[in-house]
């Protein structure tokens, strides 16, 4: 994720006769469509619609990586959706506004396999998502229908051609011909990706305690994003404490994204969003770019200034216009934050609480 700038008659019959090939046209284009098969098959177990439901992540096989592949699965398959009679979408952006409201916690239940048996969101009813697995010239997409409040999840299963989803992705025959599944229906990456995610993800942020809940997501909902486009990520806490928010890239660094030179003041407000960077200032947007893969972005909090706080804070004052957000080397971000937590350790902690959230973010070149 690159963090700086310094989507007569003869003619009576044969419109007769168009009309009377219609519905086998629009049968055979639902047939063909394989996201309206998809939409179908979902719909064909569900209560009389239509019934209100919103469109989750769509995965690379048992990982939290996305690709151009997710992105145009998640579109395609929201307009089949509507079109299928048995559900009302509730868009990405309005998902997005109902979290940022409060009136749902919990970005895992938009990734596939989480249990939704206690959750409710307003408005809200079922929650699509997914997982896809790429063999051979064949792309096989696993979806599931949770519904919310009971947890009852209905799945679905459907092989889609290889050639059929670059096609779809980049219009160009010659162009979709010479495009390789590794980095358009797979991540870029991957291996890379998967490495950078478990040890950030999976095995350092283990180490930080969660003592209050807090959460990071996207502000569009999205996780999957083409070079060119920007992003902005959300915070909201359940207590006030001190944040810093950093994006382990795939290549290895780390990019300070909050504090930062506009924005140095590390305290937050309890049960209110903010959006990072926070401005809307020329050059101060997070523009994707290399390296592309994923990156994981999370969000370190204590009820105190901890000394990973304080020292970020000092640094953001010494950036300059050229270059708005820190770069740290991987190393220098975990050690900070283990010095932290040790010099919180040894200090007086009675009311010195931590916590953390992460969420997948996956770049890649533009289609």
């Amino acid at each position: 994720m690159k963090t700086a700038r310094p989507f007569r008659h003869s003619a009576s019959i044969l419109v007769f006769s168009f009309y009377l090939l219609l519905p086998y046209f629009s049968t055979a284009s639902a047939v063909d469509d394989p996201f309206k098969k998809l939409a179908n098959n979902l719909a064909a177990e569900s209560p009389a619609g239509p019934v209100n439901i919103a469109v989750g992540s769509f995965n690379y096989e048992n990982t939290d990586l996305q690709s151009p592949f997710s992105s145009m699965l998640r579109d395609e398959l929201e307009i089949a959706l509507g079109e299928s009679g048995k559900f009302k979408v509730v868009t990405r952006d309005r998902l997005a506004d109902l979290q940022m409201e409060g009136k749902f916690q919990g970005k895992g239940i938009l990734e596939p396999g989480t249990g939704v048996e206690k959750v409710t969101i307003e408005g809200v009813k079922g929650i699509i998502r997914g997982r896809f697995y790429a063999s051979g010239d064949e792309v096989t997409v696993y979806a599931e229908l949770a519904w919310l409040e009971g947890g009852e999840v209905k799945k679905a299963r459907i092989a889609i051609p290889a050639s059929q989803v670059r096609a779809k992705i980049w219009p160009d025959p010659a162009d979709a011909a010479a495009k390789p599944i590794d980095g358009v229906i797979n991540p870029q990456n991957v291996e890379q990706s998967l490495a950078n995610v478990q040890e950030i993800a999976k095995d350092r942020l283990a180490k930080v305690p969660r003592d209050f809940p807090i959460e990071i997501f996207t502000v569009d909902g999205r996780r999957a994003y083409p070079e060119k486009e920007t992003v902005s990520f959300r915070v909201r806490s359940a207590r006030e404490c001190h944040i810093a928010v950093l994006c382990h890239q795939s290549d290895g660094t780390t990019v300070v994204l909050f504090p930062n030179r506009f924005s140095r003041n590390t305290l937050i407000p309890a049960n209110k969003a903010i959006d990072i960077p926070g401005t809307h200032k020329s050059g101060f947007e997070i523009e994707i770019g290399p390296p592309y893969g994923s990156d994981v972005v999370e969000v370190i909090a204590c009820t105190q200034p901890s000394e990973l706080h304080k020292a970020l804070s000092k640094y953001a004052s010494e950036t300059n216009a050229p270059a708005p957000f820190q770069v740290l080397t991987r190393g220098m971000a975990v050690k900070g934050i283990d010095s932290a937590l040790a010099a919180a350790k040894v200090g007086s902690t009675a009311a010195l609480l931590w916590s953390q959230d992460s969420i997948v973010i996956s770049t890649f070149p533009k289609p």
